[in-house]
């Protein structure tokens, strides 16, 4: 098993049991449902991802409305014994999560698939909550299938999991869920709800000229204004909208640590960080 973990309760490499798993995501969402933690609208954001030896770093700016309600930062929620941390909007929202396997989820909504659910929406904030506690990509996939994606707008998630050196994404256009695996290596993901095709060319050619390849370089990336401070810049700026949080998760061996700061990166503001 890559990167020193150990499955829950010291199963190495055998999984917990199926029935258990589902008690456990059911109790993972029951939780962060009654503490609002499941609203997700209208998300903009940077994910980087860099791997290290024994684990890696993930980097995520989110873009939002200046007028939307400053979100609560991190902390720890612990469900039969399973641990998560990740950061909440006051009526809800998750958007980052990591969990004491070292997995790490990461949800990007897809923009550029101008479409609705047919009827009933729910809130792209279940997706990371119910997956919250997953072990491996499998585990992440299955629980995928057994969402009602057809309630759910458009969508891009993004696991990272260090005992497979694994980095997955699927993606949900309303009418097909796709899989897509990436290499174990530095990878960028981004979404924006102003241009998200001329965002994302931008940002990228800014991330290939940064060699973003270790914590001090991965954190300047997030603060940068290149080309122009803007709307185009990985730290955002708008008139009505900017970059109003940085989080940034540590997995190392079997250490994992989430640190948040809440509005520009740019700025000076107090760092919350939790460990498990």
């Amino acid at each position: 098993m890559a990167a020193g973990f150990l499955d829950r309760r010291g199963q190495s490499p055998a999984r917990l049991d199926v029935h258990t798993y589902s008690n456990i995501v059911a109790r993972v969402a029951s939780v962060l449902r009654s503490s609002g933690y499941l609203s997700v609208r209208k998300l903009m954001c940077t994910v980087s991802f860099v791997p290290k030896d024994q684990g890696f770093y993930v980097a995520m700016n989110r873009d939002e409305k200046r007028s939307r309600s400053i979100a609560l930062p991190p902390r720890i929620v612990t469900v039969a014994g399973c641990r998560a941390i990740f950061p909440r909007e006051p009526n809800g929202g998750t958007w980052i999560a990591v969990n004491d396997a070292g997995v790490c989820l990461a949800l990007l909504n897809w923009h550029r698939i101008e479409r609705e659910p047919a009827h009933k929406i729910t809130s792209r904030g279940q997706v990371v909550s119910e997956l919250a506690v997953k072990l491996d990509s499998h585990d992440v996939a299955d629980g995928l299938k057994n969402l009602r994606l057809k309630e759910i707008r458009p969508f891009r998630l993004v696991a990272i999991v260090p005992k497979e050196k694994a980095v997955a994404e699927w993606r949900w256009n309303l009418e097909r869920l796709s899989e897509y695996k990436h290499p174990w290596s530095i990878q960028h993901w981004f979404s924006s709800g102003f241009d998200e095709a001329k965002a994302e060319s931008m940002r990228r050619r800014i991330c290939e000229k940064t060699a973003a390849d270790d914590i001090d370089r991965l954190r300047g990336l997030h603060r940068s204004h290149l080309p122009e401070r803007g709307p185009f810049s990985i730290c955002m700026h708008r008139t009505n909208a900017a970059t109003v949080s940085y989080t940034e998760v540590t997995v190392e061996n079997r250490n994992v640590t989430m640190r948040y700061k809440p509005g520009p990166p740019c700025l000076a503001s107090p760092t919350v960080t939790k460990s498990l």
